[in-house]
């Protein structure tokens, strides 16, 4: 091979290896496998900035809700400078699903691969469970405070499912000093 050939190769992998095409996925309930309509799936891809003291700031959203089916179909991103894509699902009842971590104790999660046919599998939200963790959770996951003019769905789902619990979590937690 020539250096040519070697140069151009690199370039193409370096230029293909950023790019996540669109893929299709479904939500069912982890226990029963059965399909949950109206998950919010929010799929962000970040940009890291600077060497050193670096920065990261959000270059695409993308919001899609399943179907009665569960299923979802998200866009890609074609651009060779973004981070890994992070994804988090909610819908109210479940524990959120990321697919970096795991909830409640933040394991890292090695099962997620970003191709057609990933089925998220939630897990229900269960009574032993915070919901002032929960929120803490979600948001070192979906990171609503960076683009949430872009994140409008999964806010307002989480927020209208969550907000009151957490508050009267935070108060019960004031009332006992902890």
């Amino acid at each position: 091979m020539t250096i040519r050939q070697l140069l151009l190769i690199f370039t193409l992998l370096s230029i293909v290896s950023g790019c996540y095409s669109g893929i299709t996925g479904r939500v069912v309930d982890a226990e029963t496998q059965l399909p949950i309509e109206g998950a919010v799936v929010l799929v962000e891809w970040t940009k890291t900035h600077g060497f050193g003291e670096h920065w990261t700031e959000s270059y695409k959203v993308v919001e899609e809700v399943s179907d009665k089916s569960g299923n979802v179909i998200i866009a890609g991103c074609y651009s060779p400078f973004v981070n890994p894509p992070n994804v988090t699902v909610y819908t109210k009842g479940y524990v959120a699903w990321n697919n970096e971590y795991v909830f409640p104790g933040y394991d890292r999660r090695t099962d997620f691969n970003w191709g057609s046919g990933y089925v998220f599998k939630m897990d229900k939200m269960l009574s032993l469970y915070k919901y002032i963790d929960h929120q803490s959770f979600v948001n070192g996951a979906a990171h609503p405070e960076r683009s949430s003019e872009k994140k409008k769905i999964f806010i307002k789902s989480f927020g209208d499912a969550e907000d009151i619990k957490y508050i009267e979590e935070l108060k019960e937690r004031h009332k006992s000093g902890r």
